[in-house]
């Protein structure tokens, strides 16, 4: 047993002694060990591909087999050496005879024990869940709104206030015209906070755009809201276009100029024709 590699639980730490002459007895009084303890002390032998685990007089109880059972798999890793057989107690023999474990855990029966397949289908969702987090990693990910308007722009700022105080005109206006029909009812408080919520926000996004406040697309975007939530087809309608307007001008530009290009598209049809 030259070769052996000794191994104890001392102070809740599995601990391993190699090239030494110490037995057991030795290794753990020079550790500072209280002998009155040392019966009852797990510990064992690394020898001939078994880990064997023991107490006293090289025997085994239910903590012993339960500690291999939890243990095993842990050590054999630790050790690198997965063909390792975990077993608990020896039998000395007689006469020089080899020395040989009592009783061989199944490993199927260790704490952590994977079969081929669970291994293998592991392993699989290890691999996809790199390969899903490889991939997040390199993902450009860019801002859920992406606003392309030149806010610094002279032009831009005059044309956006223009644009602005003609949908707030057409807000008030609809307001107006709600009001004498009796459509729109200011005793209801829902609708006094959501009428006074998008003027408040137009008013705010007009005041932004002329001083360059970097918060000015929070206020178009809020007045967007209020214009939507108040469910009129006309406010539904002024939200929608300054929505699309604080994101990009072009937007507008483009539809204000598809009527033109109806036209033209229709003339074109109709020379044609002649």
């Amino acid at each position: 047993m030259e070769d052996r590699i000794l191994f104890m639980v001392f102070n809740g730490e599995i601990k391993f002694l190699q090239h030494s002459s110490m037995d057991h007895k030795e290794w753990y009084l020079s550790l500072g060990g209280n002998m009155d303890e040392y019966d009852n002390m797990i510990r064992g032998f690394i020898m001939d591909s078994k880990i064997i685990f023991f107490k006293a007089n090289l025997n085994y109880d239910k903590e012993v087999i339960d500690f291999a059972t939890k243990m095993g798999l842990i050590m054999k890793t630790q050790l690198n050496h997965p063909e390792y057989k975990i077993c608990c107690g020896i039998n000395p023999g007689q006469d020089g005879a080899k020395w040989e474990p009592i009783l061989t855990i199944n490993e199927e029966d260790l704490a952590g024990y994977e079969s081929e397949e669970e291994k293998q289908k592991r392993e699989e969702k290890e691999k996809q869940k790199e390969q899903l987090e490889q991939a997040i990693q390199h993902t450009d990910s860019g801002p859920i709104l992406e606003f392309k308007n030149d806010v610094e722009s002279k032009e831009f700022i005059h044309y956006a206030t223009i644009f602005t105080l003609i949908l707030l005109g057409v807000a008030i206006l609809a307001k107006v015209v709600l009001i004498s029909q009796k459509t729109l009812m200011l005793s209801s408080r829902w609708n006094m906070i959501l009428l006074l919520g998008q003027v408040a926000s137009f008013v705010l996004t007009i005041v932004g755009y002329q001083k360059k406040m970097s918060k000015t697309k929070i206020f178009a975007l809020a007045a967007s809201i209020f214009s939507i939530i108040l469910f009129d087809l006309v406010d539904v309608i002024i939200g929608v276009l300054n929505f699309l307007f604080t994101l990009d001008q072009n937007y507008i530009i483009k539809l204000m100029s598809l009527p033109k290009k109806i036209g033209e598209f229709i003339k074109q049809k109709r020379q044609k024709k002649m």
